[in-house]
């Protein structure tokens, strides 16, 4: 993690700190991080009261064959503003049937709370071998993050759905997460969907160019969440495929977001999406 200062005067150059390092564990050339946080973080951070918070991919622990699948984090400042920021674990992912090699940023919740996608892992059974992460398996999940009752308690993670690359559902979502009206959630996945005859797409047991979808929660506490597919990706007639990044809403209830292949040009695509 670093910070970047603008310079005082026009044309000077901006002042650069690295202000935490993540590391491996200096014994073993294995995933871990000296203090549990995990190594080579893909997503962006989030500020929450002073901390960031994000993810890494991969580290944290001995699961996933020994390189770890990965953590959810916070960074607290330091007291004094020269010193190093503190890195202090919420979340170790172990695989399947809980999620594993989160690439996206976490999204804020109401309650404190945090919602984030992990590439892999998960209950779904169709996805394995070679494509998916050192052959983890599982089709990728949607986590929910909660804070501790009391200061210094254990923050609780909860997978609230598992992809399945089955009948129509997506699998390996690799971007965040729209938090839209009523805590439904909205992101992509960058396989599976309804596959065409012929579609382009495939990868380690998913087929189709990926989804836009929507998660709606329980009408009660520790209900089922419940997902929607709202658009699968063809890769064909100049369709979108294999999205990467996550969503725009904008007041009218419509969805905005790219696909990093498929369109006219074969280079990706700009879509909307309107909500009913």
């Amino acid at each position: 993690m670093f910070h970047m200062a603008p310079p005082s005067s026009p044309g000077a150059a901006w002042g650069f700190r690295t202000l935490f390092n993540f590391q491996y564990y200096p014994t073993m050339n294995v995933g871990g991080g000296a203090g549990g946080e995990g190594v080579c973080p893909a997503g962006g951070l989030l500020q929450q009261g002073g901390a960031l918070f994000g993810t890494t991919f991969e580290g944290a622990g001995p699961g996933c064959f020994g390189v770890g699948c990965g953590a959810a984090y916070q960074l607290i400042p330091p007291a004094a503003s020269a010193d190093v920021w503190t890195g202090v674990p919420l979340h170790v992912f172990t695989g399947p049937p809980d999620g594993a090699y989160p690439e996206a940023p976490l999204t804020p919740g109401p309650g404190a709370t945090f919602y984030g996608t992990t590439s892999v892992g998960g209950a779904g059974s169709v996805c394995f071998g070679e494509g998916v992460q050192y052959a983890t398996g599982g089709c990728g999940t949607v986590f929910q993050l909660t804070p501790p009752g009391a200061a210094g308690g254990s923050w609780t993670e909860t997978v609230i759905y598992s992809f399945t690359a089955a009948n129509g559902d997506g699998a390996f979502p690799v971007a965040g997460l729209l938090l839209g009206a009523n805590g439904v959630l909205y992101g992509t996945t960058s396989y599976g969907g309804s596959a065409t005859s012929g579609s382009p797409c495939s990868l380690a047991g998913a087929s189709g160019c990926g989804t836009i979808f929507q998660l709606t929660p329980p009408a009660s506490p520790g209900g089922a969440w419940t997902e929607a597919v709202l658009y699968s990706f063809s890769g064909q007639s100049g369709d979108g495929a294999t999205p990467l990044a996550g969503l725009t809403l904008d007041r009218g209830n419509v969805l905005y977001g790219t696909t990093s292949a498929g369109g006219t040009a074969g280079a990706g695509t700009v879509f909307s999406l309107a909500l009913n």
